[in-house]
């Protein structure tokens, strides 16, 4: 009790509390959030026992948390973004309260952190909330400590006054990100607004043009490479249009109905998105699509007269994937709407390449 409450060389006023304090208020304001978040993993390492210590952001919208910095042995390894769940971080998360365990037999992450230690002995987690200005937590400080954890309660209040400042500086981060977020939607939805009038103001009679012309302004609004429309010829399809270089889809290439695959196909126009196509959802991808790489997709039936005649689609290639996919959708509703409209308004049943209509039964009788 007493060596508790006395004087050591952890907390002296003329060792490492002092200079750890200097660390803290030692960062310039031109300083970005990046070199912040690692100056203060360096700070925290500092302190004595401490074998890993790390700072991460956590985003509730998607239940992941996202690695600020990280300080530890080289073997000790935190993906960029990992789910809540698989650190014992989320502890911190669900109770708003300091937390801690003991690592033995935990594998995941740390185990290699066992092998640091020149002896057998078992290490614990320790983390920490970064909370808001209204209380919830927004980051989590990280820390791997020996079990035998020295003035552990005095260290904990040098952390406490660490998270106040990385609050500070998480909350302006997320502030400033937010605009940027919203200055870059904003000058999207104009972009978008001004590409979308520019294309219903076309005076082309041409219909292969409008679409081609459709297709070359989505895949430079969304980022992705191959644009296409598949046309429904009979039972079966075909791609129509092809905008974008890639090995293994052409224009007049065919495929069965029980090879399409297509995700959207209801009576209301609405967009399908995958933003990442994952092995759950394969099953509802073209397998030649898969064949040259394909890692993201957006889909809208063009139906005309209430028949589903084309799809428009646009894919990412190579683990690409579509970040902002309600902005997206809108903007892509949209276009599909407008082309569907010109289709319809041309009322062109047949093109030299491209078959939108069905001719009625009672026309071939």
């Amino acid at each position: 009790m007493l060596s508790e409450l006395a004087p050591n060389h952890y907390f002296s006023g003329v060792a490492l509390t002092r200079d750890l304090a200097d660390d803290l208020h030692s960062f310039p304001s031109s300083v970005s959030s990046e070199e912040i978040w690692e100056k203060t993993v360096e700070t925290i390492a500092r302190i004595p026992e401490i074998i890993a210590t790390w700072i991460l952001e956590y985003l509730p919208d998607s239940q992941n948390f996202r690695l600020l910095a990280l300080h530890g042995p080289s073997s000790f390894q935190i993906p960029e973004t990992v789910s809540k769940y698989s650190l014992p971080c989320y502890h911190v998360v669900d109770s708003n309260m300091i937390f801690e365990m003991n690592l033995v037999g935990e594998d995941s992450f740390f185990s290699p952190l066992t092998q640091v230690l020149s002896e057998k002995n078992s290490i614990m987690y320790l983390g920490y909330p970064i909370r808001s200005d209204i209380g919830t937590v927004i980051g989590v400080i990280g820390m791997v400590v020996e079990d035998k954890f020295k003035h552990k309660f005095k260290n904990l209040k040098l952390i406490d006054v660490i998270a106040d400042q990385l609050s500070q500086e998480l909350i302006r981060f997320k502030n400033q990100n937010l605009i940027a977020e919203t200055l870059n939607t904003a000058a999207f939805v104009k972009h978008s607004l001004a590409e979308l009038f520019r294309l219903l103001s076309s005076t082309t009679n041409n219909l292969t043009e409008i679409c081609r012309n459709y297709l070359q302004t989505g895949t430079k609004l969304f980022g992705l490479p191959l644009g296409l429309i598949a046309s429904k010829i009979g039972d079966d399809w075909e791609y129509s249009l092809v905008e974008g270089n890639v090995h293994g889809i052409y224009e007049g290439q065919k495929f069965s109905h029980v090879e399409s695959k297509f995700l959207s196909g209801s009576a209301v126009p609405s967009a399908i998105i995958l933003k990442e196509i994952s092995l759950a959802s394969e099953g509802n991808v073209r397998e030649h699509l898969l064949e040259v790489g394909v890692s993201s997709l957006m889909e809208f039936s063009l139906r005309v007269h209430n028949q589903t005649i084309a799809i428009l689609g646009f894919y990412g290639l190579k683990n690409q994937t579509i970040q902002s996919v309600e902005l997206f959708q809108k903007v892509f509703e949209l276009m599909g709407i407008g082309l569907a409209n010109q289709i319809e308004k041309h009322n062109i049943n047949l093109l030299s390449k491209i078959v939108f209509l069905e001719k009625d039964s009672s026309n071939t009788r």
